[in-house]
């Protein structure tokens, strides 16, 4: 047999958790993205006419989340159908936010920088899926429709008194993404989610899986830094 043969065989075998390129150009920043989501969701003020907007985007930044971590377990040559359905979910993402930037909720600079970040992701995709496999998503960004809309701030201040409720989505939103990698994974330490979700500090993922372990969601193995978690 052909050498050259029997490597792309051997690539084809393996995971693409393995495939440093795909890991590092589309997986992690891919997770960027979805970190990046939350936290302007996060940052957003809501009300009545927007509330509808935000849940939709965090459903979407979710489901990018979980299709991505699917991704890394299979293997190069059978991840076409997987692949496709990731790509999917980065376009569901991509529309959704466009929308509710036109209703003026994000400005259009924000809204820039992230379906130019999913766009790139999207080409790197075509790498593994093909050129036609992926239709484009660099079109030109709607302006906003209202001047008068109150824009997101970016400040992490807390002198806001309303800020309460967004903190709490936000550690419902930070669990869930635990649970969807511990899920993924089997086992999972706080290094391994640290890796993945990079939008809060080491001991808030401590703290959060601690919460979740009085909850019942998880259970702990080992103890300090050999910790391993994983769901009951």
């Amino acid at each position: 047999m052909n050498p050259k043969d029997m490597y792309i065989s051997d690539t084809s075998l393996q995971k693409l958790v393995h495939d440093e390129n795909y890991y590092r150009s589309i997986f992690k920043k891919t997770e960027k993205i979805v970190a990046v989501v939350f936290y302007i969701l996060n940052h957003t003020d809501t009300d009545k006419r927007t509330e509808t907007h935000i849940g939709n985007i965090a459903g979407k930044a979710h489901l990018v989340h979980e299709h991505a971590l699917r991704t890394l377990e299979v293997r190069a040559g059978n991840a076409r159908e997987v692949l496709e359905q990731f790509a999917q979910s980065l376009i569901a993402l991509d529309s959704t936010f466009r929308v509710a930037s036109t209703t003026g909720l994000f400005n259009p600079e924000v809204t820039s920088v992230v379906v130019t970040e999913i766009d790139l992701v999207l080409r790197g995709l075509k790498t593994y899926l093909g050129n036609d496999a992926i239709p484009s998503t660099d079109v030109p960004l709607q302006r906003k429709v209202r001047s008068n809309t109150p824009r997101q701030s970016i400040s992490t201040s807390t002198n806001q008194t309303h800020n309460s409720p967004k903190e709490e989505q936000s550690t419902v939103d930070r669990r869930e993404r635990i649970k969807t990698i511990i899920e993924a994974k089997g086992q999972a330490t706080v290094k391994d989610i640290a890796e993945i979700i990079t939008d809060c500090s080491t001991k808030t993922i401590q703290r959060e899986l601690n919460a979740m372990i009085d909850g019942h969601v998880l259970k702990r193995q080992g103890e300090r830094r050999w910790s391993k978690y994983s769901l009951i």
